[in-house]
């Protein structure tokens, strides 16, 4: 993340029971915005942010089902709060869904950009390419799935990479250290702004 940029959070859920097969942040009905939430689904990411080659800032993303009501709740924890350190943002209640009612099938962290043919792109990440690395490349870090009762998954899952311009944008591989390491499992993507169609 990085200062010279309009860096949003995002979220995007898919197969409703109304036939929307996918919807990104609040523009669709359903996702229920909590009192006191800090951060919107599409809203830009206050500063300070990361500096190139400088301090790493970052944000602390949850999403888990709620065991009583079947909600899917979205918690920030980077900056605390009164819910086991965290803040509730908002839920997606469960009758949305008809596939989610027990678990999720995917998860998925992405980067994406969108342009019109007769344009040139947009940076993605920091606008540098994932194999800057630390304080460079932006990344996801501290990637994990959760199971029914809270408990980090440590099955050895391979993820599935996708790039769909890769002279434009690319993701590093998954890095995965040892589970109790000081380093968590994370990946590098990006690129910068000026590829065209």
């Amino acid at each position: 993340m990085y200062n010279n940029m309009d860096l949003r959070f995002f979220t995007y859920w898919r197969t409703t029971k109304d036939g929307i097969k996918g919807c990104y942040n609040d523009y669709c009905p359903g996702f229920v915005i909590a009192n006191g939430s800090n951060l919107l689904p599409g809203q830009a990411l206050a500063p300070p942010l990361s500096q190139y080659g400088g301090e790493t800032r970052y944000i602390t993303i949850r999403i888990k089902k709620d065991e009583k009501t079947g909600d899917w709740s979205l918690y920030r924890e980077d900056q605390g709060g009164p819910i086991g350190g965290m803040t509730l943002l908002g839920w997606w209640p469960q009758n949305l869904f008809n596939s989610l009612s027990d678990h999720a099938n995917v998860i998925q962290w992405t980067g994406e950009v969108n342009f019109q043919c007769n344009e040139t792109g947009p940076s993605m990440g920091s606008g540098h390419f994932s194999d800057e690395h630390d304080g460079k490349a932006a990344s996801f870090y501290g990637l994990y799935g959760f199971d029914d009762h809270g408990r980090v998954c440590i099955e050895d899952y391979k993820p599935i990479m996708f790039v769909d311009k890769p002279e434009c944008y690319n993701v590093s591989p998954w890095y995965r250290p040892p589970f109790r390491s000081r380093n968590k499992v994370h990946f590098f993507y990006g690129g910068p702004s000026g590829c065209s169609q």
